[in-house]
């Protein structure tokens, strides 16, 4: 195996660290809303897709279809997505988020009591564009390889980038 070079070992643990600053935020996610930790990316990804079918889903998630259909059970559940048959295919099951998972994704409230946005503010504003990007060019690989699987919504390839949270009392 190839040794890292110093730069490589440096951004993987300013990594590291700054995906530890989401946990607060995940974890009252799931106590409020009973959204499993590993499930948040599903709910984003559905939230972002619209309504499919589980294998479409699990495709993006790159899950086996068991698996795709154990995350559907969870997250039915839950109360965090519904199923529905495909009106031009009965045999494939569709879904889609219930309004528990749009609040669950959308609580501000939650968002700025993590203390992850206050975190964030405190950096220039150019700085957090330079972030944004860098995060962004990180995440395009996979962002090409679920619009691979299903093509997003005009609307929602519009939004893309955007942070869009509703305040929630």
């Amino acid at each position: 195996m190839a040794e890292w070079s110093p730069e490589t070992r440096r951004m993987l643990r300013a990594y590291l660290d700054a995906a530890a600053l989401a946990e607060p935020l995940q974890r009252e996610l799931a106590r409020t809303y009973g959204v499993a930790l590993g499930d948040l990316r599903a709910l984003r990804l559905l939230r972002d897709l619209g309504t499919v079918p589980i294998g479409h889903l699990g495709a993006a998630l790159q899950l086996r279809p068991s698996s795709a259909t154990s995350l559907a059970d969870r997250l039915e559940g839950a109360g965090l997505v519904e199923r529905s048959a495909d009106p031009s295919d009965r045999r494939v099951t569709l879904l889609s988020l219930t309004e528990r998972a749009a609040d669950a994704l959308g609580d501000r409230a939650l968002v700025e009591g993590s203390g992850l946005v206050a975190r964030l503010e405190r950096l220039p504003p150019g700085e957090r564009l330079q972030l944004a990007s860098l995060l962004e060019s990180l995440l395009q690989p996979m962002r090409e390889d679920v619009e691979a699987v299903h093509e997003p919504p005009d609307e929602i390839r519009g939004l893309r980038g955007a942070l869009q949270l509703e305040h929630r009392a």
